[in-house]
C-alpha cells in the first residue's frame, strides 16, 4: 500500500472512533432537578425584637366623686346642699403609646378625654316641688406612666405617675318644678371660676392580650386622686376629684423607630 492510501486509512480511523464511542455508551444525560426548599419561619418572641412599641386606642367608663371642702377666709362659705351630691358615672376616651424598654419596665404616655362630676336631687314631701342638677367637668388629659410589666402574649401592667390636665368645660343641667307642678329647666356652661390647670396621681393594673403579630386587646383599670382643687382659689369650696376608670381598647404594635 501506498503512502497516499496508508494516510487516508488513518484520517478516515480518527474521524469514526468518537462516533464509535458515542453509539456504544449508550448513556443519556440526564437533566438534575433542583428542588426549592422553603427557609424556616423564625419563631416571633413577644418579648423580644420590634414588637413592643405599641399604639393604643380606647375608651373608659368612669365612676368618679370628691372630696369638697369649705374655702379658707375669706371665701369660704357653708356646704349646704352640696354636702348631699352623690358621683357621677361617665365616659371617657384615650390615645397613647406604650414601651417595653426592657424585661419588666414599660412606660406609657397618653391623651385622654377624662370626665366627672356629680348630681343632687331634691323633692319636697309637702308639694310638688322638685329640684335636680347634674354637674360634669370635661378635662384633656396627659397620663404618663411606668409600669412593672410581665408575660408575653398574655402580658400583666401594674404601675403608676402623674396626670396632668386642662380644662376643656364645664356644663350643669338644672331641671325642677315648681309648686304648681311646672317644670323648667336650665343649662350652665363656661370656665370662669375655675381652675385651668390641674395635677392628679394615677395608678394602673390591667393586662393586654396579644391577638396576632400586629394587634392586642387591652383592659386597664386605673385610679386618678387630683392634688389640685377644681375650683380657682376665691372660690367658695375646695373640690378635688377622684374617680376609677375602667379603660379598654385595642392595640396596634409598631416598629420602633
Amino acid at each position: 500500500m501506498d503512502l497516499f492510501k496508508q494516510l487516508v486509512l488513518a484520517g478516515v480511523i480518527v474521524v469514526a472512533l468518537p462516533v464509535t464511542g458515542q453509539i456504544s455508551t449508550g448513556k443519556v444525560e440526564e437533566k438534575t432537578v433542583v428542588e426549592e426548599v422553603e427557609p424556616p419561619k423564625t419563631r416571633r418572641v413577644p418579648t423580644e425584637g420590634l414588637d413592643e412599641f405599641a399604639f393604643y386606642l380606647g375608651a373608659g367608663r368612669v365612676y368618679a366623686n370628691r372630696d369638697l371642702e369649705s374655702n379658707k377666709a375669706p371665701f369660704g362659705a357653708p356646704l349646704g346642699v352640696r354636702a348631699d351630691e352623690t358621683g357621677l358615672k361617665a365616659w371617657s376616651f384615650q390615645v397613647g403609646v406604650r414601651n417595653r424598654v426592657s424585661k419588666f419596665i414599660s412606660y406609657d404616655a397618653g391623651f385622654a378625654l377624662d370626665r366627672f362630676g356629680e348630681s343632687y336631687e331634691f323633692d319636697d314631701p309637702d308639694s310638688d316641688s322638685t329640684f335636680s342638677y347634674t354637674s360634669r367637668y370635661s378635662y384633656y388629659a396627659m397620663p404618663i406612666q411606668v409600669f412593672f410589666t410581665y408575660g408575653k402574649d398574655l402580658r400583666i401592667f401594674a404601675g403608676g405617675g402623674i396626670q396632668p390636665q386642662l380644662l376643656a368645660g364645664f356644663r350643669q343641667e338644672q331641671k325642677w318644678n315648681t309648686i304648681l307642678g311646672s317644670a323648667q329647666e336650665a343649662t350652665l356652661k363656661g370656665k370662669d371660676g375655675f381652675n385651668g390647670f390641674g395635677l392628679g396621681i394615677i395608678a394602673s393594673c390591667g393586662f393586654q392580650w396579644r391577638l396576632n403579630k400586629n394587634t392586642s386587646l387591652y383592659m386597664l383599670p386605673s385610679w386618678v386622686w387630683n392634688l389640685t382643687s377644681t375650683y380657682d382659689d376665691q372660690s367658695d369650696y375646695i373640690h378635688k376629684a377622684h374617680s376609677f376608670n375602667l379603660k379598654f381598647g385595642l392595640t396596634v404594635h409598631l416598629k420602633q423607630p
